[in-house]
């Protein structure tokens, strides 16, 4: 019996490595700077996706790198043939070490020719996950070749109920054309004019001023697709023209450019224009969209509305560019509300810097590629915004700052901390420190986190996990913490290890202890096929209430 427990907590722990890397991929895509800044949603949309294939990226490659990165591996080809190593794409103009160290989770580099030759292959690969909980229980499928993709996602709400959240679409097409027809997500430029799925609103690296821009990706999310119908596009050498419509009404038009620095687009939707452009010259990045929205709400009684006919312009300017080893990015965006049909508008400015020492510390464990890090990491990031509330309250005024430092003391301890403030004088101000003392030897892995907060009362959490990955088979992780808040709202938000595609950010308030235990395991069968096991068993006891249980179990299946 006491082995079989034993067993458990290691071969059913927690995630490491592959989880971690996952995790620093979606902060690196969305310019965030912790896990609790991200949402389900994306994490979602990176984890179905399976690998994006550097030398034969199919239309799935625009949900992870940009139309200048894809000019500039289509360019690099042609002339010198497939890449073959992580350094070498780190070469590729666009790319930089920074960049491949953080993709390398949803890349790969798997060529069928010789050096030198392009491949031109089309393979089949699928992927199969069911999932269950306590709460509720649902799966995915897809599949796909370079020319097709199939995909689906159903969830219900609780056991015994038939009420479901599901997602289905269909792609088809080659690298000229393309036709979707199902859910999807839209999102072109900054934002503006449309921006679907997922969005960014804190600015806490610099790396989240400029949005990544993926035009209409088929969506396979437990979330409800915000477009279903149809959508197609075709591209014509440095050209593209796409068209979308959904089942509620809504209807677009884009027409974009790219080339090797620059990149322009036009989005026409009923009722709303935009235009942007992104542009990079020696290092220095420029990025911009303009709208305009005529306005088709009349007046009604003493509230005062702008009548029918009115144009409205909103509009969102942003740089990124190195002073020396200093990156530094601006940004300022002016979005009324009658613009974005928000109950507020957004006049906000905008300021970052991050240095990275250029010392390197070699890690323990780690060979290759991306076995080595910075000694130190330090950014900071500053946002000022009028956030008004037409015909209610029309100066509310918001200050944001967020500070981070990181010191990979040895080659198996770092130590990370982040100061976030916050004031608004509409509502009490917020302020937040947090210690992370992480150990990493390459199969063993440990946290230890104690963060406090102060709004409307003090705040504070503390936890300790510590795992273990065993080779490439198995991963676990186990987490003991408590906390004690003075209420709602000095509650502290905590990321929770899960099932990739399961995010779970937990709020803590009041007072109280918590425990979890999470790993995987995973088999191979012959060359194309493999099977993961997940399973998450966690447990809150608060003052004064019943304790909370909670598990998650769930099996993923891969064809490649």
């Amino acid at each position: 019996m006491l082995s079989v427990l034993l067993w458990m907590l290691v071969a059913l722990g927690a995630a490491a490595q592959e989880e971690d890397a996952a995790i620093k991929a979606a902060l690196y895509l969305n310019g965030a700077s912790s896990a609790e800044e991200l949402e389900a949603d994306e994490m979602e949309r990176l984890q179905i996706l399976g690998k994006v294939r550097v030398n034969a990226p199919g239309r799935n490659a625009r949900a992870i790198l940009s139309e200048y990165q894809l000019a500039a591996l289509e360019d690099y080809r042609h002339s010198c043939g497939d890449i073959l190593s992580w350094e070498e794409l780190a070469l590729v103009d666009g790319f930089g070490k920074e960049a491949v160290e953080a993709l390398k989770p949803y890349l790969s580099l798997w060529s069928d020719n010789l050096p030198g030759a392009v491949d031109t292959m089309s393979h089949f690969k699928g992927n199969l996950l069911v999932r269950a909980t306590e709460k509720n229980y649902g799966g995915k499928i897809k599949a796909g070749g370079k020319s097709w993709q199939v995909a689906g996602a159903a969830r219900n709400k609780a056991w015994g109920s038939y009420d479901y959240d599901w997602t289905a679409s269909a792609d088809i097409g080659n690298s000229r054309w393309s036709v979707l027809i199902g859910d999807f997500n839209v999102r072109y430029g900054q934002g503006i004019g449309i921006w679907s799925g997922f969005s960014m609103t804190s600015l806490s690296t610099v790396d989240a001023f400029i949005k990544r821009p993926t035009g209409i990706k088929p969506l396979c999310s437990f979330t409800p697709s915000e477009h279903r119908g149809l959508a197609g596009e075709y591209r014509f050498g440095r050209w593209s023209l796409a068209a979308f419509g959904d089942i509620i009404g809504n209807a677009g038009l884009h027409a974009g450019y790219v080339s090797i620095r620059s990149q322009l687009g036009l989005t026409v939707l009923p009722n709303r224009l935009s235009t942007d452009f992104a542009f990079n010259y020696k290092g220095i990045d420029l990025v911009g969209e303009l709208g305009i929205s005529g306005l088709t709400l009349a007046g009604r009684g003493s509230t005062n509305l702008p009548t029918a006919g009115k144009s409205v312009f909103a509009g969102a300017l942003a740089t990124k560019f190195k002073i020396k080893d200093i990156k530094c990015a601006l940004q300022t965006r002016v979005i009324p509300s009658a613009f974005s049909g928000k109950k507020n508008g957004e006049y906000v400015a905008a300021a970052g810097a991050q240095w990275k020492s250029p010392q390197w510390q070699k890690l323990k464990g780690r060979q290759g590629f991306g076995s080595s890090v910075s000694k130190h990491a330090v950014s900071l990031t500053a946002d000022a915004s009028l956030l008004p509330v037409p015909h209610k309250d029309p100066g509310r005024k918001q200050l944001r700052i967020y500070g981070s430092w990181q010191w990979q003391m040895t080659g198996i301890l770092a130590l990370e901390t982040k100061f976030t403030g916050r004031y608004r004088n509409w509502e009490p101000s917020r302020s937040d420190l947090r210690i992370d003392i992480k150990y990493s030897d390459g199969q063993w892995f440990g946290t230890s986190r104690i963060e406090g907060d102060y709004c409307s009362g003090t705040g504070v959490l503390g936890y300790l996990e510590i795992g273990n990955k065993g080779q490439d088979s198995w991963s676990a992780y186990m987490r003991i913490g408590a906390f004690n808040t003075a209420g709602w709202a000095s509650r502290i938000y905590c990321y929770e290890r899960d099932a990739l595609g399961t995010f779970t950010v937990s709020a803590y308030s009041g007072k109280g202890v918590t425990a979890s235990l999470y790993g995987w395991c995973k088999t191979n069968i012959g060359r194309h096929f493999s099977t993961k096991l997940y399973l998450r068993a966690a447990c809150t006891l608060k003052e004064v209430t019943q304790p909370i249980p909670s598990i998650h179990l769930q099996l993923e299946m891969r064809v490649m």
